[in-house]
């Protein structure tokens, strides 16, 4: 892939939320006219190209992960701290430096988490697909990258103006309304058995 068609939007993350090793990792690439999703397992590489003509919707929700996160490295953080004090009071001095940097790794990485925001889950829709864009994993980062998207989705498919939105949906709900009625209206029922069910054929 060359860098200068692309510009980098996310930094690759995993596609599970427990990585393992060569589990697949995504990340996100801004392209001319389309956005570029690599999944990477080390060994191979994956692409989805997704146009901004054919992007139907963006789906964004938050999740508790983040939260998860903090409890599991809370937890043992807080636990390490405990001891550390403990073997401080007895004493203990290697000990002390043993739990101590343990602790302060696992607040760290609580700190860390604390500042990288709330945790999220994104999804973009086309006509033909749903895919999990895992790389926008967090509320924050995901608002800027969207940010950035929604004018390019509109440069490529017209904006549509709020006045206009009653009268498309109406027009939508009339079509799917006669779609529904003419296949109504082609259906013709045959019965061979009066026990039996009868057959369907159009």
């Amino acid at each position: 892939m060359a860098e200068a068609e692309y510009q980098r939007l996310t930094h690759a993350h995993p596609r599970s939320g427990f990585a393992v090793a060569f589990a697949a990792r995504s990340s996100l690439w801004l392209g001319k006219d389309h956005l570029l999703c690599i999944d990477s397992t080390g060994y191979s590489e994956t692409y989805k190209r997704f146009y901004f003509r054919d992007i139907q919707a963006v789906l964004l929700r938050k999740t508790g992960r983040g939260k998860i996160w903090n409890f599991v490295l809370g937890v043992p953080g807080g636990l390490m701290a405990l001891f550390t004090s403990f073997a401080v009071a007895g004493g203990d001095v290697v000990t002390a430096w043993i739990l101590g940097t343990v602790a302060a790794l696992f607040l760290l990485a609580l700190l860390l988490n604390l500042a990288a925001g709330p945790a999220c889950a994104c999804q973009l829709r086309t006509a033909v697909q749903t895919e999990e864009l895992a790389s926008l994993h967090r509320l924050r980062q995901t608002r800027k990258v969207l940010n950035r998207l929604r004018p390019l989705i509109v440069e490529a498919q017209g904006e549509l103006a709020p006045e206009e939105i009653p009268t498309r949906l109406e027009e939508w709900a009339a079509s799917t309304a006669s779609v529904g009625a003419s296949s109504a209206t082609n259906v013709r029922y045959v019965v061979d058995d009066p026990n039996a069910p009868p057959r369907i054929i159009s």
